[in-house]
């Protein structure tokens, strides 16, 4: 299938009406180079706070666009506060909304990639496997669009592109947020991430808990090592790790009301060092995924309960550090109505949808939306006859690039709607 010049690939959903390619190429988004784009980045990944070559690519990108280099800030060291401004005549209208913000993040995960027949595979000890570099170019799509369509738009309204790094960490939310005053005048926010297991094109969303907070537990045992040929002189750090990691598992079985949502994992366990010594300490980390305060409370007093006792039983000495994270990404029930009616009046109601929702993985647009009304959304990517089981931070996944066109003609149609100017 072709669509303006655009060749689509034979797996290519069909639920999808894929004129909007028509509509953004139209209103002024070169497609094909913000492919290009996306696959130079992918090949090319940088780490948070690292990403000083992506950010010097979209500021390219942005200026190729007809942006201002007034209107283009540097925040959090490597990440980027944009305003697209419009030029029209001020109209007066109902709504009273001057400024929405558009957020993607920018960074790559430390772990190798396993697409070795990608000819844009990463070059370096990062990689793009959770479609950062898709977000990035998403945006790029609609703000090509609304910069080449400013004349459109009234002098006293604004679109903010917020260009954030360190998403999977340490975090630059929240450092845009408080150092850089990011969200000034914000009246909106909006944001998603791609899902490479939901069915391409659809949109997924939810009022409430849209994803979880997130805690790091981390277990400490102290005991008394020896030779392995005398187990009754010691006291074992490994058995009694056993024991804590086996008991842990109980506090969502037995110990929390089975109607709340949350999972406890514990991920990494390291003691020991040769096949006849007993050890003298023994380390593991995990983290709690939760949406309720109060549950989260209990789920740790629970942890520092089991983890102590079970170490006492075999003479040994549990501590336990837990460190909050990233709080509930939580959307506002006004702007996730929004998301839902443009959704089923731009896309189609079967692409609308609520399923598998909230998720048990994390995000800190949640400090976005804390500080102003928002909404974040999630967007399939699965064609549908891909068959592997491919998901986010695994070392096969990639972005796919039909969803960039997509994507930013959302964006774009929340632009419209929010602001009550016509860029089509």
């Amino acid at each position: 299938m072709e669509v303006s010049g655009l060749q689509l690939p034979i797996e290519h959903n069909p639920s999808i009406n894929y004129e909007h390619i028509n509509l953004m190429q139209t209103a002024g988004c070169n497609i094909h180079k913000l492919i290009e784009l996306r696959r130079d980045i992918h090949k090319h990944p940088e780490g948070g706070f690292q990403e000083f070559e992506t950010q010097k690519k979209l500021k390219a990108a942005l200026f190729s666009y007809g942006i201002e280099e007034e209107n283009i800030k540097v925040a959090a060291k490597t990440g980027l506060v944009v305003d697209i401004q419009g030029k029209g005549e001020v109209q007066a209208d109902n709504k009273g909304i001057k400024m929405i913000a558009l957020r993607a993040d920018m960074d790559a995960l430390p772990i190798p990639e396993n697409n070795p027949d990608l000819e844009y595979k990463t070059t370096n000890s990062w990689a793009h496997m959770c479609g950062h570099d898709g977000h990035m170019t998403t945006l790029l799509a609609a703000a090509q669009v609304i910069a080449n369509n400013r004349d459109k738009m009234p002098s006293d309204k604004t679109v903010r592109l917020l260009l954030q790094p360190a998403e999977e960490g340490p975090g630059g939310a929240l450092p845009m947020i408080k150092e850089d005053n990011c969200l000034q005048d914000v009246d909106e926010v909006y944001g998603f991430h791609n899902v490479p297991n939901f069915l391409e094109g659809e949109v997924r969303v939810v009022s409430g808990p849209i994803m979880a907070q997130v805690s790091v537990v981390r277990i400490n045992v102290v005991g008394r090592g020896g030779h392995g040929s005398l187990p009754h002189l010691v006291n074992d750090v490994i058995t009694a790790s056993a024991f804590i990691l086996n008991n842990l598992h109980t506090i969502k079985s037995r110990c929390i009301h089975n109607k709340e949502n949350f999972v406890f994992t514990i991920c990494q366990v390291d003691s020991g060092f040769t096949h006849n010594v007993f050890p003298d300490k023994s380390f593991m980390q995990g983290t709690i995924r939760s949406y309720n305060n109060e549950v989260l409370k209990k789920i740790k007093e629970k942890i520092v309960l089991i983890a102590e006792t079970t170490a006492e039983t075999y003479g040994c000495k549990a501590t336990v550090d837990v460190f909050d994270m990233y709080p509930a990404t939580i959307n506002h029930p006004t702007e996730t109505q929004h998301i839902q009616r443009l959704a089923k009046q731009h896309l189609g109601e079967h692409l609308l949808s609520e399923q598998d929702l909230p998720l048990t993985a994390s995000e800190d647009f949640s400090y976005f939306l804390e500080e102003k009304p928002g909404c974040f959304y999630m967007l399939g990517l699965k064609r549908p006859t891909d068959n592997t089981n491919k998901s986010l931070h695994t070392s096969n996944y990639d972005f796919n690039d039909d969803m960039i066109a997509y994507g930013g003609y959302f964006y774009t149609r929340i632009v419209e709607d929010r602001l009550d100017v016509k860029l089509f």
